[in-house]
């Protein structure tokens, strides 16, 4: 089926010549607006697939990037602006609404279709992602054992599934909150048990358990589990947190010598952050890069830019997704679709954008959650 694309542009010669483009290029191409106001009015009534959206509109109460923070911030639809306007203030005003492209005008036939393909193409795989969730979440929701992971202010920051059944309180009434509200049905002993052994390094169970298990309760009925932990290290290698993994006494024992996926699990929780750095080709060699002096990475078209402290970057050409999965999960957070950034380099937030070394890299709606959640906030 084609794709059904809207147009939003002015400029009435322009808006017809390139709904004569995106016919011929065999796509549905609507009646232009001139107005943006007019334009999101009917965008329900419509249901576009894309929208190609003039970034200027002279002509109409609310400019091209107003609009851009409408569609971005109320429809899940992917827009490309049309513009020739390339000045750094309106970029960066263009930057935060999170659009999938750009065409300059003037502008050819080729330019509208490698725009609305990479664009709706992008938009696809944003949708995958968004569908499997975070990597590291999913691979500890598919394991049979429950876990929970802290930060050093014994706040939770992960509950997996099993997590939640065991302790009956949801990861999202957790999440940034004391170990023991994870443990609100269980007994003081218990929540007193688990805050003690936050800051162990590798976990034994509590001296007072000889039989190495404590009672948690999710409300309805007491289980007996063995604990163990796991340090959460830093790039610089400080201990930033703790895994708790509590596996019922019906799991094979000891833990870290089964074969099932109990050992999976912990060899998983303890080497993710076991490497402190990568190496990346630049010119003819490879270069060691640092986790801890990595600041932020930010994609452009094929290829990732890496920014670090010491003013050095290195260019790419591979995905975020790929760099992504090399990095220390809890170290370092999707902030944008275009961003992933080290949560120890946030010298400050702002409403859609957080503040590193003077610059501003904006938070996409999706992810402004998230962040917020791992973010140690007063």
């Amino acid at each position: 089926m084609a794709l059904k694309i809207m147009i939003v542009e002015d400029e009435i010669i322009v808006a017809k010549d390139i709904q004569r483009i995106l016919k011929k290029l065999g796509y549905e191409a609507f009646d232009p607006f001139a107005n943006g106001k007019k334009a999101i009015e009917a965008i329900d009534k419509l249901n576009p697939d894309l929208i190609l959206l003039d970034i200027n509109l002279k002509n109409s109460e609310l400019d091209g990037i107003h609009v851009g923070e409408q569609i971005h911030q109320n429809f899940h639809i992917p827009f490309i602006y049309l513009t020739a306007f390339s000045d750094k203030n309106t970029l960066e005003r263009a930057k935060m609404t999170e659009p999938y492209g750009y065409i300059i005008k003037p502008f050819e036939e080729d330019d509208i279709r490698t725009a609305v393909e990479i664009a709706y193409y992008k938009y696809t795989k944003d949708l995958e992602v968004a569908n499997k969730g975070n990597r590291f979440a999913l691979a500890l929701d598919s394991v049979d054992v429950a876990v929970i992971i802290t930060d050093a202010n014994e706040k939770v920051i992960f509950m997996n599934k099993m997590a939640e059944t065991l302790t009956g309180c949801l990861k999202q009434e957790a999440l940034g909150k004391d170990i023991s509200h994870a443990m609100k049905n269980s007994g003081n002993e218990t929540r007193t048990a688990l805050k003690t052994l936050a800051h162990t390094v590798v976990g034994e169970t509590p001296k007072d358990k000889p039989d190495g298990s404590i009672a948690i309760s999710n409300g309805m009925a007491e289980h007996k589990v063995s604990v163990n932990t796991f340090p959460i290290l830093t790039v610089n290698n400080k201990i930033n947190g703790c895994a708790f993994v509590l596996t019922s006494p019906g799991h094979k024992e000891p833990v870290e010598e089964s074969n099932s996926t109990d050992k999976n699990l912990f060899n998983f929780l303890e080497n993710i952050y076991a490497n402190n750095s990568f190496f990346i080709k630049k010119d003819s060699r490879f270069v060691k890069v640092n986790f801890q002096d990595i600041l932020w990475i930010e994609a452009l078209d094929n290829y990732v830019i890496i920014k670090t402290s010491s003013k050095e970057q290195f260019i790419l050409h591979s995905s975020m997704k790929d760099i992504e999965a090399k990095l220390p999960q809890l170290n370092f957070a999707r902030v944008h679709r275009s961003y992933i950034v080290q949560l120890e380099k946030i010298n400050a937030l702002e409403e859609n954008a957080c503040i590193i070394d003077g610059n501003r890299i904006p938070i996409g709606k999706s992810y402004k959650e998230s962040l917020m959640s791992r973010i140690n906030m007063l």
